[in-house]
């Protein structure tokens, strides 16, 4: 079993590392930026090397970030199945899910559709918003203004979600999918 701490230093590193990679700095830029030395810095990405408050404060400076969020410790928040509650207002034969989010702005979204069942018409969502689509069982189709896109288990399609729109089963066999919307 890893120390506490141990665990605590690598998570750090870890957190620092994914947002530098995630601004596109090298080791040396963001040593240079926190005031650190570019070996410091390496050991404090590993988790090999605990730092000063000072140091951490530095790092989130430079990386543009809150240092509550490096320092965080890493949490999994369950939700049982049971909790998560199915509606059916949105179409006869169309089951949904609303599943937490974590994240600010993004709804996840379980449908399940029956055999030759369809979605009641879904308003735009607000402007600029995409939509991700991963078909989980069976096939369903993406219904817009313009076209039908038909999509199959395994298949994932982005679309604007700031257009109406509407999901369809129109084959014998029930469908799944998750759809993500940002």
């Amino acid at each position: 079993m890893v120390k506490e701490e141990d665990l605590g230093a690598r998570v750090f590193g870890a957190r620092i590392r994914a947002r530098r990679k995630f601004n596109n700095l090298t080791l040396n830029e963001l040593a240079v930026r926190a005031g650190l030395s570019r070996a410091a810095l390496s050991k404090i990405e590993r988790g090999e090397q605990d730092t000063s408050v000072s140091n951490a404060m530095g790092l989130s400076r430079a990386l543009g970030v809150d240092v509550g969020e490096l320092l965080a410790a890493p949490e999994v928040t369950i939700t049982r199945s049971e909790a998560i509650p199915t509606t059916s207002t949105f179409g006869k034969g169309v089951w949904r899910r609303d599943l937490p989010s974590a994240i600010e702005n993004m709804d996840v979204v379980h449908y399940r559709l029956d055999p030759r069942s369809e979605t009641s018409a879904f308003a735009a969502h607000r402007s600029g918003s995409r939509e991700s689509f991963f078909v989980l069982k069976g096939s369903i189709e993406i219904v817009t203004i313009d076209r039908r896109t038909t999509l199959h288990a395994g298949d994932c399609a982005q679309a604007p979600g700031d257009v109406p729109h509407q999901l369809a089963n129109p084959h014998d066999e029930p469908a799944e999918l998750m759809l993500i919307i940002v």
